[in-house]
C-alpha cells in the first residue's frame, strides 16, 4: 500500500457516510450537489500530496545514508592514499641517500686509485762485512761480500783473470743453508787501479741444493785490475 492510502479510504468512507444522510428519502426528482465534488477532489490531492512527501522522504533518507557511506569511502581512500605517498616519499629519500653514498665511494676509490700510496717500511740492519781479498797476477785486488747471507753461502777461490778482452771475477760458491735456494743472484763489480767502476755483471742459479757447489762466472768486456763480488739475493 502506498504511503497516504489509509487516509484516503478513511476520507472516503466519512464522504459516503455523510452523503447518505444528506440523501434522506429519495425524491423523485435526483440532484447532485456540487460541493462534495469540491471536497472529494481537495482529498485526492490531498491524499497524493501526502503519498508524494513520504516517497520524497524516504528517497531522501535513502540518498542521505548512501552520501554518508560514499563520504566515509572517500576519506578511507584519502587515508590510504596519504599512507601510501609517505612511503613514497620515504622510499624517494633512502634512494637519493643510497645514490650520495655509492658516489662517495665512487669518489673516494678514484682518489685511491690516482695517489697510488706506497707504504714503504725500511729496516736497518747492522751486521759484520766478511771480506775475502785474493790477490790475482793481472789485478790489484777482490773483494767478496755476504752482508746479510752469512751463514747460508761459503764463497772461495775468487780470482780476476782476463782474456779476449774481457775480464772475469770466477770462483766457486757453497749452500751452506741446509735448505734448497731456489733462485741466487752474485753480482760483480769491475774496478780501474784508482777505485773507479768501469762495469757490472752478474751470475745465477736456480735450485740450489744444501752443500752442492757451484762454480760461477761474472764477465765484462773491460781491463779491470779489481772487483767486487757480492751475494745480491738468495730465496
Amino acid at each position: 500500500m502506498l504511503p497516504g492510502m489509509g487516509l484516503l479510504m478513511v476520507s472516503r468512507d466519512l464522504f459516503e457516510e455523510e452523503l447518505a444522510q444528506r440523501r434522506g428519502p429519495r425524491s423523485p426528482v435526483r440532484r447532485r450537489p456540487r460541493r462534495w465534488r469540491r471536497w472529494l477532489a481537495g482529498a485526492l490531492a490531498l491524499a497524493l500530496a501526502a503519498s508524494a512527501v513520504g516517497v520524497a522522504a524516504v528517497a531522501i533518507g535513502d540518498t542521505r545514508r548512501e552520501a554518508e557511506g560514499l563520504r566515509e569511502r572517500v576519506a578511507s581512500l584519502q587515508g590510504e592514499l596519504g599512507t601510501t605517498l609517505a612511503r613514497a616519499e620515504a622510499a624517494e629519500a633512502r634512494v637519493a641517500e643510497l645514490a650520495a653514498r655509492i658516489e662517495e665511494l665512487r669518489r673516494r676509490l678514484a682518489d685511491l686509485r690516482k695517489a697510488k700510496v706506497r707504504t714503504v717500511v725500511r729496516t736497518e740492519t747492522v751486521t759484520e762485512t766478511v771480506t775475502e781479498t785474493v790477490y790475482v797476477p793481472n789485478g790489484r785486488e777482490v773483494s767478496v761480500e755476504v752482508t746479510g747471507y752469512e751463514g747460508m753461502v761459503r764463497i772461495y777461490d775468487v780470482q780476476l783473470t782476463h782474456a779476449y778482452g774481457y775480464s772475469d771475477l770466477i770462483g766457486i760458491a757453497e749452500n751452506t743453508s741446509g735448505e734448497v735456494i731456489s733462485y741466487a743472484q752474485l753480482g760483480c763489480s769491475f774496478l780501474d787501479r784508482d777505485g773507479r767502476l768501469l762495469a757490472t755483471s752478474m751470475d745465477n742459479k736456480q735450485d740450489w741444493r744444501p752443500g752442492q757447489t757451484w762454480g760461477f762466472v761474472c764477465s765484462a768486456e773491460v781491463d779491470a785490475t779489481g772487483g767486487i763480488l757480492r751475494v745480491d739475493e738468495l730465496s
